[in-house]
């Protein structure tokens, strides 16, 4: 995992997600976390997951 801190990170993958021309294998790619991390950040926002 990344050395930032969860709240920025989080942000992170939720900006480049919303611009809507990032694949979840890019975002993670870009901020060196793995990408099921990127994906359970992205289904938590969209209250997929508990």
């Amino acid at each position: 995992m990344s050395t930032l801190p969860r709240q920025i990170l989080i942000e992170q993958v939720l900006q480049l997600w919303r611009e809507g021309q990032r694949d979840t294998h890019s975002i993670a790619a870009e901020l060196g976390i793995d990408e099921r991390e990127v994906c359970e950040i992205i289904e938590q926002s969209e209250g997929r997951r508990p």
